[in-house]
């Protein structure tokens, strides 16, 4: 079925079928975009006067198409194709915006979270015209070209406006293939020890908690990480008046947490609090690897040391009880899981 993301009220059934022909154009491998397929993108964007965004893979199949910017149009982690600090995602995105500036840091790390082979931002030039048999035209005033690099102190570079030609004419294969040698290149020096976690910590601090406490907590938090075998690589803050419901931090937090632990090569986030199935399910979807809290923490070190029988027991025990309701709903995550924290039984060390 070919859906429409996003903010699609107000649209018209023929605007709406101008959008889903996109999922029927095909692109060239080797080409970020054709002139065509980007003032088709354009057109449909000045008519319905809203963002456009398109996100092909590279087989030049339209994958998805979705009203507004980037980022309210973006892939959650767990459904992109490939994954993982090393590479790329596979697909490029073909994005319209209305006003005649560079792509904000909202649409440039949505870029970065979907870890996009390349971003493509068309500034309308406010006019342009259709040609039955010719196609649109003059509806694409410039272009702005971003991709990520391996720097976690920059993440990404944009380009200054160039000419809609100039990028049709460029080798999109070559500027890949560079990109994810760069990226296999920095995982490896990143890779100390594969068999420890590469642990983000995250914190919430509430208003009725005090500063010293809170710091208090997170250290104890860092040495249980530790004692469990994993490896602190950051620590993040937040302050709020109280935990959000669905995520324990607010959503641009989460965002925050997502491109950091990509930027860093993180393997598991652990909170500083317990969390309820449903927070967790939120995070990893929207984080893309796995969420612990620290309870969970902590039964792993039990499982580690637990020695006799009825220890063991004990421990399984506890760690079933505490983490059967987080399992549903986590199916994708679960397939990716390896050995590490909060995934030991009783009497196992990896």
């Amino acid at each position: 079925m070919d859906t429409i993301y996003g903010n699609i009220q107000g649209l018209k059934p023929s605007q709406l079928k101008q959008l889903q022909r996109l999922y029927h154009q095909r692109l060239p491998g080797d080409r970020l975009t054709t002139s065509e397929f980007a003032q088709r993108v354009a057109a449909i964007s000045s008519e319905i006067n809203q963002p456009v965004c398109s996100y092909i893979n590279r087989r030049g199949q339209v994958i998805r198409v979705g009203v507004g910017s980037p980022h309210q149009t973006q892939i959650p982690p767990l459904e992109l194709p490939r994954y993982g600090m090393e590479r790329l995602s596979g697909i490029r995105c073909i994005a319209t915006q209305l006003k005649q500036t560079p792509p904000n840091k909202s649409t440039l790390t949505a870029m970065a979270l979907q870890r996009l082979d390349a971003l493509a931002v068309l500034t309308l030039s406010g006019e342009g015209s259709y040609r039955r048999g010719k196609g649109a035209t003059g509806y694409v005033k410039s272009v702005y070209l971003a991709h990520l690099i391996a720097d976690p102190q920059l993440n990404w570079i944009l380009s200054p406006p160039v000419s809609l030609e100039k990028l049709t004419d460029s080798d999109f294969l070559d500027l890949v293939e560079e990109l994810e040698n760069e990226f296999r290149t920095e995982a490896v020096a990143q890779a100390v020890d594969t068999e420890q976690d590469r642990v983000l910590l995250v914190g919430l601090q509430v208003d009725r908690a005090s500063p010293e406490r809170f710091s208090e907590g997170l250290q104890e938090l860092a040495r249980l990480v530790e004692t469990a075998g994993g490896i602190v690589l950051e620590t993040m803050q937040q302050k709020r008046s109280q935990p959000h419901p669905q995520t324990v931090v607010g959503k641009g937090k989460v965002s925050d947490i997502a491109l950091t632990a990509q930027t860093l090569g993180a393997t598991l986030v652990v909170f500083d609090r317990d969390l309820s199935p449903a927070q967790v399910r939120n995070l990893e979807t929207q984080i893309g690897i796995r969420v612990l809290d620290r309870t969970e923490v902590i039964l792993d070190i039990f499982a580690q040391r637990a020695q006799s029988r009825a220890g063991k027991l004990q421990v399984e025990l506890a760690q079933l009880e505490y983490m059967l309701p987080r399992l549903t709903g986590r199916g994708q995550m679960m397939s990716r899981l390896g050995g590490g924290i909060g995934t030991r039984g009783p009497g196992e060390t990896k």
